[in-house]
């Protein structure tokens, strides 16, 4: 049997896949299999595949569109290694992705997900810099941005077999956090290495770039009215509910010092008790709460045009530092 598994979902995707199933056959890393699970594309997708005749991929086509989360779940019922590797249809492995990963989740048994940095390319360029710690991942888990990218994941497959985790096709565009978080609260410790593993291609049909934002919004509530009450066990519903407009985008966010104060407000209640259980970090995760704020603050002081930088001096900062300031 193969040691990785590498899951591959595409759709309508021939534009790129050459270049994407070129990036995974030549890893340096021998040991593995390449699903590909064509979710019923109308283009040339499913030809691009087999033009390669290559033994290592194993090549499944759904009789009608599932959507993405069940069109992984497939793959991973399909799946013989012990690890799984995601890899979107338009990005590019770098060689040593898969051996580097693998190499460290044999030395390190305790984490159950391993991610990496990724570069941009194309219509953006840059590099991240996730977070490499698990402490430091669960804190930024919490802002939804920044904290691990998922075509960079490597994951131990007995572990979500174990606890039936599986991705949730009732979740609009963050599948990926609601399955990564569901690790999480099974007990899975995450890293990242500090390497670039994976080129991320920046172009105008991907998907975060073609999203219906309430939709998205929705989807992403849905997790957090999950994610927020195990990271701050003694917050209210109503106070979850505040806090859940940390996540809006700018369109959809408080819009008058009033409505912002009240944001402000929020994290008092919630940094008074921030658990431990799933292994974050309150000074971390105050950092956080303080950056998204400013973000709304500054959409506010920039964008709207509602607020004046002496309202947020002499209204909202004062209230932010005392919830900050709160025992925890």
């Amino acid at each position: 049997m193969p040691k990785i598994s590498v899951l591959l979902p595409t759709y309508n995707a021939a534009a790129f896949l050459s270049e994407t199933l070129d990036s995974i056959l030549s890893q340096t890393e021998p040991d593995f299999e390449l699903i590909v699970l064509d979710d019923h594309s109308h283009d040339a997708t499913v030809d691009r595949v087999r033009a390669f005749q290559d033994p290592r991929i194993r090549l499944h086509v759904n009789a009608v569109n599932l959507g993405l989360p069940t069109n992984i779940n497939i793959g991973l019922a399909m799946a013989r290694g012990d690890y799984i590797a995601r890899m979107d249809h338009d990005d590019v492995a770098l060689p040593d992705r898969l051996r580097l990963q693998s190499a460290f989740l044999d030395r390190n048994p305790d984490i159950i997900m391993l991610g990496g940095q990724i570069e941009h390319f194309q219509e953006m360029t840059g590099a991240s810099d996730f977070p490499l710690e698990d402490a430091g991942i669960k804190a930024r888990l919490l802002s939804g941005r920044a904290y691990m990218a998922n075509p960079t994941t490597l994951f131990r497959l007995d572990f979500v077999r174990r606890h039936q985790i599986r991705f949730d096709a009732n979740l609009y565009a963050v599948d990926d956090l609601g399955f990564i978080f569901d690790c999480v609260a099974a007990g899975a410790r995450l890293a990242n290495l500090p390497n670039v593993l994976t080129r991320y291609r920046i172009h105008p049909g991907m998907t975060s770039l073609n999203i219906d934002i309430d939709r998205y919004f929705q989807s992403k509530a849905r997790v957090y009215r999950r994610i927020l009450p195990e990271y701050f066990p003694a917050i209210t519903g109503a106070e979850c509910e505040r806090l859940l407009d940390l996540y809006r985008y700018k369109d959809l966010a408080p819009s008058d010092v009033q409505s912002l104060g009240e944001l402000f407000h929020a994290p008092g209640p919630a940094l008074a008790h921030v658990s431990e259980a799933l292994g974050q970090d309150r000074v971390q995760v105050s950092d956080v709460f303080a950056e998204m704020l400013m973000q709304h603050a500054n959409v506010m002081i920039h964008d709207i045009k509602s607020i004046t930088y002496m309202d947020f001096k002499q209204t909202l900062e004062p209230i932010y530092l005392r919830a900050l300031n709160q025992p925890g």
